[in-house]
């Protein structure tokens, strides 16, 4: 079921409280699978003012895998429209999935990658 407006936020602020208490992780995964594509209402807020917070509080690239539905994803192939409206976020990686073990597996090749490259740095 799509949440509606007010949910959608509620549930995204509450994620950030998470980000803001842990501010160090920057590996993340979300699961919309159940509730399809988000509508354009919901990007442009999430582009708008809510990255621009998980930026200024992570201060550093994020990378999120989003699992969706096979449907959706194959919906958003194709019809998609790139917007050029919506700001661009460049600290977040995103990377999209229909299988949430081949999500999991791309995180941790990107974690074990920020570790050798913080590990080359020392």
């Amino acid at each position: 079921m799509k949440p509606d407006t007010e949910q959608f936020r509620n549930l995204y602020w509450q994620v950030l409280q998470f980000v803001k208490n842990s501010p160090n992780i920057r590996f993340y995964s979300t699961d919309i699978s159940r509730i399809g594509p988000l509508d354009a209402e919901q990007e442009a807020w999430l582009s708008r003012e809510y990255y621009p917070q998980v930026s200024d509080i992570i201060g550093e690239d994020i990378y999120a895998a989003v699992i969706f539905s096979e449907g959706h994803f194959k919906a958003l192939v194709n019809n998609y429209i790139a917007s050029q409206l919506l700001p661009l976020h460049e600290f977040i990686h995103f990377n999209y999935f229909t299988v949430k073990e081949e999500a999991m597996d791309w995180l941790l090749y990107m974690q074990k990658g920020q570790d050798l490259a913080i590990f080359a740095k020392s």
